[in-house]
């Protein structure tokens, strides 16, 4: 039965706290790790039972390691550690074992000794009704990919001998993938999945520590299992991820992203076939479809009574101009265009005391969806429970989830023409148009905890239904700094998620300032980004001081820009990039309270972020940080 699974080793934590978050998450199956059962207190009958009362099958126990090929006596002490295995799986209730291709090297190049030895083997795992895999390794000492796994189960040619199609390693090794699709069902033991980042580095120590759930990495698992899927395979799908910060992480969040990621892929899985003109195959429900991202309503800001002047102020000379007041709350609209922000002086309730947690911060998001009910009910489907907040008579009742650091992201509709809009309703309006220079909000800079990111890519993936670009790296001067934008298909929404290694990286620094993971800045878009730092000047803003260097820098890196322009773009402190596409301009406002800040973007035909002026960015913050004794 073609189901979702997951390895016990994808999790850190008891085998007993693995299990139990398995089983919250959704899963009806697991692989039981053996190192799982080293560390366990209790007997593997107790595994079982566990299972049992949970409703989780054991679909498998792994791994049997340097096998086959083996010399005297080595190849009879292998077989009597099978056999003691064959008594674990009979105490576990699982009918089946999973076994790499060996990487020992006492082991014999002789495929026909291979197949033997598997041969031998599946004969006596079939005397006690068992099933066996063979998987190989992508660092195996003699066969390192399907193909050659594949062979030696054909030349073995037993019933109860399948090939074990791990994801990993066919795509770490670039294995074809269109050929797996000719293999026969009966001769595939189970499908193993998992992603990795496109990183160069050695098999082994990808695999060990950086395997990561399908649509968190770079490598083609979508095309793998859609390969796999046409052999008529419908076995279990299972889960192994090697991952250190998946092993420090909690389990419950571990297994609640692997299930989101099974989701995703097999929704991917689906509307692939589907285009191919084959049935869908639902591996464990359908979910509601994503509903497209049509714009953003809203940021709201949380400030106390000592920081809500200054941020007022720095609003106001970024041109926005304050335009209504709630009806019920100590919460203010600032517009300019269609540009709204929100900002919440509340001395109770949730932005109160989000406040009270990281200071004048974002702390709510709003977004249109062009189905907000069919979206809200995709976030409930994955995990997501829906937030209300506290409303006044007559005032809109608008769902959202928890976003990062237990922010709100506020799922809305459309505004109907003519009708009463939510602003309407809610807000008593001083003015009707806030014109300005500000086009949009061009993206929202993500700080993550390191061990967080992979999570929250994941969340944003399933529940908004966003796509992720290449991860990006570049210098900071206290370590490293990884970008990935994760955007919704339109670019209505785009999110750098941004994480560092280093203990003084800005990274490190935001999240000791913050108290968390959060919002760093925001970019917002003007068509005219000279002019409209001129008026910004003017009416007070500062903005972060480059250095001179930059700029002679520039000049030899496009040695055809004009000086004119470069002397303006000093005089201001605006950076500059460009691609074959075309030219980027943007700008940083002094950081406000040791955390956030804007950014303001002028896009000529230029899609990306600016990352070659990212280093510089960061330095000049440290020497702002430094002036003001932080």
């Amino acid at each position: 039965m073609l189901r979702w699974s997951i390895a016990t080793v994808s999790m850190g934590g008891t085998l007993e706290a693995k299990l139990t978050a398995v089983a919250r998450a959704g899963f009806r199956a697991v692989e039981i790790f053996e190192n799982d059962l080293t560390f366990f207190s209790g007997k593997p009958k107790d595994v079982r039972s566990r299972c049992q009362d949970l409703g989780l099958e054991i679909i498998g126990l792994q791994p049997l390691r340097d096998f086959e090929s083996m010399p005297e006596p080595m190849r009879a002490r292998n077989f009597d550690r099978a056999e003691r295995k064959f008594d674990l799986m009979e105490e576990l209730g699982t009918r089946f074992l999973g076994m790499c291709s060996s990487v020992s090297e006492d082991s014999a190049d002789d495929k026909h000794r291979s197949a033997a030895d598997l041969a031998e083997l599946a004969d006596r795992a079939a005397q006690r009704g068992f099933r066996l895999g063979y998987e190989a390794l992508a660092w195996g000492r003699y066969v390192k990919d399907w193909m050659q796994a594949y062979e030696l189960v054909c030349l073995a040619d037993r019933p109860n001998l399948g090939i074990v199609l791990d994801s990993f390693h066919i795509c770490a090794n670039k294995n074809p993938l269109a050929p797996l699709a000719e293999i026969p069902a009966s001769r595939i033991g189970l499908v193993q999945l998992s992603d990795a980042p496109g990183i160069l580095m050695d098999p082994m120590s990808l695999s060990r520590h950086h395997r990561c759930f399908p649509g968190q990495g770079d490598h083609p698992v979508a095309e793998f299992l859609d390969c796999v899927m046409k052999t008529g395979y419908r076995g279990p799908v299972s889960l192994e991820a090697f991952n250190d910060h998946f092993r420090g992480a909690p389990a419950a969040m571990i297994a609640q992203d692997g299930m989101r990621a099974l989701q995703i892929a097999g929704e991917t899985l689906d509307k692939g076939r589907i285009a191919q003109g084959l049935a869908p195959l639902r591996i464990g429900g359908e979910l509601p479809e994503a509903s497209p991202i049509g714009g953003i309503e809203f940021v709201e800001f949380t400030t106390g009574s000592s920081g809500q002047n200054a941020f007022v102020n720095l609003l106001e000379g970024l041109g926005f101009t304050r335009v209504a007041r709630h009806r019920s709350k100590e919460v203010d609209l600032y517009r300019q265009n269609d540009l709204n922000i929100v900002v919440n002086s509340e001395q109770d309730g949730f932005a109160h005391a989000f406040g009270l947690l990281h200071g004048t911060s974002m702390c709510a998001l709003g977004l249109r969806f062009d189905n907000p009910e069919r979206a809200l009910e995709r976030a409930n489907a994955l995990g997501t429970p829906t937030y209300f907040g506290r409303i006044g008579p007559g005032e809109d009742l608008i769902p959202a989830v928890a976003g990062v650091e237990n922010s709100l992201i506020y799922f809305m509709g459309a505004q109907k023409t003519g009708a009463p809009t939510n602003w309407d309703r809610d807000f008593v309006f001083d003015k009707a148009e806030a014109p300005g220079s500000l086009k949009c909000f061009d993206h929202f800079s993500n700080v993550l905890r390191r061990s967080e990111f992979l999570s929250w890519m994941t969340f944003y993936k399933s529940v908004l239904g966003l796509v992720n670009d290449p991860q990006v790296e570049v210098a900071d001067p206290y370590g490293a700094f990884y970008s990935r934008v994760i955007r919704s298909p339109s670019s209505t929404l785009r999110i750098p998620l941004n994480i560092a290694d280093g203990g003084s990286t800005a990274v490190s620094r935001f999240i000791d300032a913050f108290g968390g993971s959060g919002v760093q800045h925001i970019a917002l878009e003007t068509g005219d980004i000279f002019a409209f730092v001129e008026a910004a000047v003017a009416r007070g803003v500062k903005f972060l001081a480059i250095p001179n260097n930059y700029y002679e820098d520039l000049s030899a890196r496009f040695v055809d820009l004009d000086n004119d322009l470069i002397e303006q773009m000093r005089t201001y402190g605006i950076l500059y990039d460009r691609n074959r596409s075309g030219e980027f301009f943007q700008i940083y406002t002094a950081t406000f309270e040791k955390t956030f800040f804007f950014e303001i973007v002028e896009r000529r035909n230029y899609e990306l972020f600016g990352a070659a002026n990212t280093p510089v960015r960061l330095a000049s913050q440290v020497a702002e940080q430094e002036r003001m004794g932080w």
